[in-house]
């Protein structure tokens, strides 16, 4: 049997809180649970109100057939954040438990459990599945639009239009002006296929008219692209994902536009214009532009101007298309946490608390999801974002799991991509919780955990590091996380590419199933569909089982049924004993792949693995 000291869990959701999103007035109650034998003799909730310190006496209020129930009852008197943890008197001393760990010593509250008392959640998410779509490059649906060969002169280059199944090419040479055509009619037509995969969510990269296939050039943020079917294709996409229950983000860059953006004409013929106050001059005659990039001048948000167009207009970019007709469900944000920064400027900060305010106004639902791939804590604390792209606690670690160096750390240019060390189980474990147990435990359910995206190579493009086996587990993982699981379309397929520059990993989707990898099909496929459809990977609990220096368990869990992860990458075969009746109350787990069975003897899942076994398992408890 596990040690009690594993057993002691709680979280913020409705299995261990009456009310998990209480507001200011209402009443709610708080638990944790542990082995009917652990030495608890009494517990305290230690919370912070109003900056000062309580604790409130719990009392036993519920057994099972393996855990008691601690119980105290929270009056939420501020909108301000709450955190609590739990004081436990035992035969062994006193224990404070946080979501970090069971301490001797008084805890600091990095790691507190937290309530966001005025948070609007969009809870949507916690049981969503992404599908990721670069426009150009998904499916072509209305022939009649879409660019044409030598359309217009831009960057040094001109559109080239594409056959389907030709490679994308390369920057220099392409200019990212290489069109395949894709467009938004044919993003409907494959919505049955997309509900088939088990997806609920489409996250569109940029769509607004621009000079480049992957558009974040912006030249008007207030028309769909015409080569993409116009303002009405929007409205017809987002009509169709509605009537099947479906939801629709769009991604937008609000930190530059294209320097063929009409702001930025303006700005250039006449410097004392309001467009040039939209823009960072560079005391040269000119304007700064995002990483020096000629094409990308960054916006500047000291001009009220702009704000007011962007964020706080009445019809403002942020609130336009969440309205009819379009009524998209909410928006990534591009290079999010550089938005508003440009030296001695930093505006960051409160400018995505008045995108929050201005989004919320119109859709207290919508999702706001920023990209940001390293600590995303200040951005995260109920006033700003509801997610993040999730590489810092998902895909980064997941690629550091495998042997990859991860882009910003290795040393010289990103391609192509670089060996690092395996890093191990228990570091695995520390990225992983690190950011989950520090962020407020209501947007934790909030996160967009990617692994390929847009901006970096498929892993299975990776010839000198893939393995499918390994590949596996870390995909079992990405489902798993706390969140919602983001695929990059066509890796459900085994979508062919390079891992040699970033126009790798935007070829066209494979539509001839006949070219499709089976074992992708079915991974991605039934990943989702469980994501989709089991209430414990919407809200249940989290809790790392095992880790050693080749292998790492990861659990989601409610009072009815568990779920691992088994991710193991040794090459010789080991034994795991798993300690699931910190879980549950389970007598047998079962492969949700092969339905092989496992049995459970004394609270422990042995399970003699081959080399690099990976695997997927799931249990009904027994309360």
């Amino acid at each position: 049997m596990a040690d009690w000291k594993e057993s002691i869990h709680s979280e913020v959701n409705n299995v261990y809180m009456s009310n998990p999103a209480a507001r200011p007035g209402e009443e709610t109650t708080i638990s944790f649970r542990v082995f009917k034998e652990a030495p608890v003799r009494s517990a305290e909730l230690r919370v912070v109100i109003c900056g000062h310190s309580e604790r409130i006496s719990m009392a036993v209020t519920e057994e099972d057939s393996l855990f008691k129930w601690w119980t105290a009852k929270l009056y939420i008197s501020q909108e301000e954040m709450i955190h609590w943890h739990f004081l436990l008197h035992t035969d062994e001393g006193e224990l404070f438990y946080t979501r970090k760990a069971l301490e001797t010593v008084n805890p600091t509250e990095d790691n507190d459990f937290t309530l966001l008392p005025a948070f609007q959640s969009p809870d949507w998410i916690k049981s969503a599945v992404f599908y990721q779509i670069f426009p150009d490059r998904f499916r072509n649906g209305d022939p009649s639009c879409g660019r044409t060969t030598g359309e217009y002169e831009f960057d040094g280059g001109s559109p080239r239009v594409m056959d389907w199944t030709d490679e994308p090419l390369e920057f220099a040479e392409g200019r990212c002006m290489d069109f395949f055509n894709g467009d938004l009619a044919g993003i409907r037509e494959k919505i049955p296929y997309l509900k088939d995969l088990g997806v609920t969510a489409v996250f569109l990269n940029p769509i607004f008219r621009a000079h480049t296939a992957h558009r974040y050039d912006c030249t008007d943020y207030f028309h769909v692209d015409e080569a993409l079917g116009g303002d009405e294709a929007l409205a017809e996409l987002s009509r169709a994902l509605h009537e099947e229950g479906m939801k629709l983000i769009v991604d937008v860059s609000i930190n530059h536009t294209g320097s063929n953006h009409v702001w930025f004409t303006k700005a250039q013929a006449d410097p004392g214009s309001r467009e040039a106050r939209y823009y960072f001059p560079d005391g040269k005659g000119g304007f700064e532009c995002w990483w020096d990039v000629p094409t990308l001048p960054q916006l500047n948000y000291n001009s009220p101007e702009l704000r007011e167009t962007i964020i706080d207009g009445d019809d403002s970019l942020v609130k336009h298309w969440l309205k009819d007709p379009w009524k998209i469900d909410g928006w990534r944000f591009d290079v999010a946490n550089q938005v508003g920064r440009r030296k001695e400027s930093q505006l960051g900060f409160g400018i995505w608390r008045d995108v929050r305010k201005a989004v919320k106004s119109v859709n207290p639902k919508a999702y706001i999801v920023g990209e940001h791939w390293e600590d995303t804590i200040a951005y995260h604390l109920g006033d700003q974002w509801d997610g993040a792209m999730n590489y810092f606690a998902c895909g980064s670690p997941l690629r550091r799991w495998a042997g990859e160096a991860v882009r910003f750390e290795a040393e010289g240019p990103d391609y192509p991509p670089r060996r690092s060390r395996e890093y191990t189980g228990f570091e695995l474990e520390q990225m992983i919780r690190q950011h989950y147990d520090r962020i407020p435990s209501q947007v934790t359910g909030l996160q967009l955990n990617v692994f390929d995206t847009h901006d970096i190579h498929r892993f299975h493009n990776h010839e000198d590091l893939f393995d499918w086996d390994i590949y596996r587990g870390m995909i079992f993982l990405q489902f798993l996380l706390p969140g919602t699981p983001n695929i990059w379309y066509g890796d459900e397929v085994g979508l062919k590419g390079h891992a040699l520059s970033v126009e790798g990993c935007r070829y066209p989707m494979e539509w001839r199933e006949e070219n499709w990898d089976s074992r992708f099909v079915k991974l991605y496929g039934t990943m989702a569909r469980l994501k989709r459809d089991e209430p414990a990977l919407h809200t249940g609990g989290y809790k790392v089982l095992y880790r050693d220096n080749t292998s790492f368990v990861f659990a989601r869990f409610d009072r009815e049924k568990g779920f691992l992860a088994i991710l193991n990458k040794s090459g010789k075969r080991k034994t795991l004993n798993i300690p699931v009746s910190v879980l549950g109350n389970s007598s047998r787990w079962e492969d949700l792949f092969t339905s092989e069975r496992f049995q459970v003897e004394k609270g422990i899942l042995t399970l003699n693995l081959t080399a690099r076994e990976n695997s997927m398992l799931w249990a009904d408890f027994i309360l």
